[in-house]
């Protein structure tokens, strides 16, 4: 049986159009329902390439409000992207989260808070301290918190289905089940994809056991687009005092600088200092204000 490759009801590509011939020729008879599932194959690839030449490769970024961390990434991180912020312990993941959030506020951009460790009211006073106007956000609706929450995966895609923010926290991811279990869960999924498909801005809190000194990735990592670690280490031999300090491990689309930027907290929030090699200015900033409490 031999099929006119050029019939009025058919758009099949050439190959496309082999492989039916070839299936309609050991069952003897035209099988409609083979052509049609062809025909959308070829219709989806020919949309995928239609897609792909129509991408915009300007990559639009937010800023962080910390400049220096801006500075390695290339002007901020990357919108629509998924971040990683892990770490340690008490190292300031969920307060490097929050001042990201209000930098955001301030470009009049919404925003998401998620947290399944803290309720609503503590985390507003733990940031009033910082002189972040928390209350204000809330009122002029650029912030919602959603505190201690217990809710299913269906309820925070309808919470960012109706609110609509440019940027969502999820703090912390470790209250869920284990790492590889929650990365391949249907229904997490199924958040991640909607906020990938909605091109919103999401971070991730995670927290590691382990610090800076081992390289070592877990199934939480493998979300993000990015990620960046905050940790605590030895400012030197002579001052055992810890410093903060914060590391851009992993950036898409990104040429990032992997050093490590020392930070303090202020009165203000996170202030960082740049690279590792700021990081005697932070020992002469630290000795000074001790020499000037003895006097």
């Amino acid at each position: 049986m031999t099929r006119n490759k050029l019939a009025v009801h058919t758009t099949l590509s050439e190959n496309a159009s082999r492989v039916l011939e070839r299936y309609e020729k050991e069952l003897g008879a035209k099988n409609l329902v083979l052509e049609k599932a062809l025909l959308n194959l070829d219709n989806s690839r020919f949309k995928a390439k239609h897609d792909v030449n129509n991408i915009d490769v300007n990559i639009k970024r937010m800023g962080t409000g910390i400049p220096s961390l801006d500075d390695s990434l290339e002007g901020g991180i990357p919108k629509g992207f998924s971040v990683i912020v892990t770490g340690p312990p008490g190292t300031g993941k969920t307060t490097f989260c929050v001042q990201i959030l209000m930098e955001r506020i301030r470009n009049n951009e919404k925003c998401v808070f998620f947290s399944f460790e803290e309720d609503a009211e503590h985390l507003v006073q733990q940031f009033m301290r910082y002189g972040w106007d928390i209350g204000e956000a809330i009122d002029k609706g650029y912030l919602e918190i959603f505190g201690m929450s217990i809710i299913t995966s269906e309820e925070m895609t309808q919470i960012v289905d109706s609110y609509r923010p440019d940027v969502v926290v999820f703090d912390s991811l470790n209250v869920f089940s284990n790492p590889e279990e929650f990365r391949t869960a249907g229904t997490w999924r199924n958040v991640h994809r909607s906020l990938k498909r909605k091109k919103i801005t999401s971070l991730m809190v995670t927290e590691k056991k382990h610090g800076l000194e081992t390289k070592q990735f877990d199934d939480y990592d493998f979300l993000g687009d990015g990620i960046i670690f905050l940790d605590t280490v030895p400012t030197n031999d002579i001052n055992p005092t810890p410093m903060s300090v914060m590391v851009v491990q992993k950036m898409r689309s990104t040429k990032i600088d992997t050093s490590p930027q020392p930070f303090t907290f202020t009165e203000t929030g996170i202030h960082s200092y740049g690279s590792m090699n700021a990081s005697s200015k932070i020992l002469r900033d630290r000795l000074q204000k001790n020499n000037n409490q003895k006097e």
